[in-house]
């Protein structure tokens, strides 16, 4: 059985389908990319997935149970996390205290006063800043606990968001776009916390632009257009796909090949 199947899960906003007829599935400890031209549906599906839409037809199955009437923190609670394309960080906040936050999500009981020392719920906190501190670990990111989440480097808070949803301790992870906006150095040391994450045997599914990054770390990627799915295999093999060319390029002419996917 699948970690996270999905069946026919279609989608439409003021008629406008964003997705259609959606079939998927995610084993465990994969590493799935997932690519598609602008406007493909791709942050779609993991809205979708997360709970933040609510599919108009179709199921959503995770772990063997239906997720797709669920909310958000129902999602979480069942081993789901996501970063955002917009990072969604306290900016005003630590470092730490933005990870302990999310990882506090999961503490029963807990509230905002957990966090800011107004509560006596002191074993919540401690076991909250053990898992923060694990994931600024691995995210590169012990050294900065005490900046403000503003000031740091765009990279930086690019891990910063990553450490967030790990602190959340999913099965599955949806990374959408992590890689927008860095530099090649940037791209190559995220692209290495990926594979870090991934060993520590944490699923995984990609959203990225960058194809050469999902070639490198997947070994199957789906390809969505205009809300469809049109491919699902090898990644070497997807990309060489006619019908994923024609999405990226447009139809080209005498048969001819676009190879810069």
């Amino acid at each position: 059985m699948a970690l996270l199947a999905t069946s026919k899960v279609s989608l439409a906003f003021a008629g406008v389908r964003a997705l259609v007829d959606i079939d998927l599935q995610i084993e465990e400890g994969e590493l799935l990319g997932i690519i598609g031209p602008n406007g493909s549906g791709k942050s779609t599906l993991f809205n979708v997935l997360s709970g933040i839409y609510r599919v108009d037809e179709g199921t959503i199955e995770f772990r063997g149970r239906r997720t797709d009437r669920l909310g958000v923190a129902q999602i979480v609670g069942r081993g789901i996390a996501r970063t955002f394309q917009n990072k969604r960080l306290f900016g005003t906040m630590s470092v730490l205290d933005n990870v302990v936050v999310a990882a506090m999500k999961g503490a029963r009981g807990s509230t905002l006063g957990d966090v800011l020392g107004l509560s006596s719920s002191a074993h919540a906190r401690a076991k909250a800043a053990e898992i923060a501190d694990r994931c600024l670990a691995l995210t590169g990111l012990a050294d900065s606990t005490h900046l403000l989440a503003r000031d740091l480097p765009y990279g930086a808070q690019n891990r910063l968001e990553l450490a967030r949803a790990l602190a959340l301790e999913p099965t599955l992870l949806l990374l959408d776009e992590p890689a927008a906006g860095l530099n090649p150095s940037e791209r190559a040391e995220l692209q290495e916390l990926i594979r870090r994450i991934h060993g520590e045997g944490v699923t995984i599914a990609l959203v990225e632009h960058d194809v050469r990054m999902v070639t490198g770390l997947c070994a199957r990627a789906i390809v969505l257009d205009h809300g469809e799915k049109i491919a699902d295999g090898a990644s070497s093999t997807v990309v060489r796909d006619p019908r994923v060319q024609a999405a990226y390029f447009g139809e080209l002419e005498g048969g001819e090949e676009a190879h810069a996917v």
